[in-house]
């Protein structure tokens, strides 16, 4: 559970999380990773070569690229969902040039409060290149991504 800080206090360390539902798998966070999540509006283009760049949206004055984690991920692109959401994600490298950069949701995410001792690691099927660790958490399979490894490609394409 790399991607996961652990908790200065004594005692069982226990972590706000998000649940970020995904195309068919959720992706979870630790909460203070997920700056905002914002209603699917409007793509503006980008110059991007890639398709898993979606395009860039204005967020608060800041103009941010979104990604879709699923084609990142080399697997197939999520249908038109009228639930779909950005998740506005604090950039981990503290680069400059792109401090936020957003995921493609397909809902509403779910807090989950996660017990360092309740995380399982799970045996999962069709593990991408962007995917550090599956969990188990509150009975369902989650997926924690590499974002310092999705922050740098998406660095070296937009």
């Amino acid at each position: 559970m790399s991607q996961l800080p652990k908790s200065a206090a004594k005692g069982p360390s226990r972590l706000n999380c998000l649940l970020l539902p995904l195309k068919d798998r959720n992706m979870l966070l630790p909460n203070v990773t997920v700056a905002e999540i914002v209603p699917f509006s409007h793509l503006l283009t980008t110059n991007s070569t890639v398709d898993w760049v979606l395009g860039r949206v204005d967020w608060r004055g800041v103009t941010v690229p979104v990604l879709c984690y699923e084609m990142l991920n080399k697997q197939g692109a999520p249908a038109p969902n009228p639930d779909a959401r950005f998740a506005i994600i604090n950039g981990v490298g503290a680069h400059p040039q792109m401090p936020f950069f957003a995921l493609l949701i397909q809902g509403i995410p779910r807090i989950v409060h996660v017990h360092e001792k309740d995380l399982q690691s799970v045996e999962a099927m069709n593990m991408g290149p962007f995917d550090a660790q599956a969990v188990s958490v509150d009975n369902e399979t989650a997926m924690i991504p590499d974002l310092d490894n999705v922050e740098s490609t998406l660095l070296s394409h937009t």
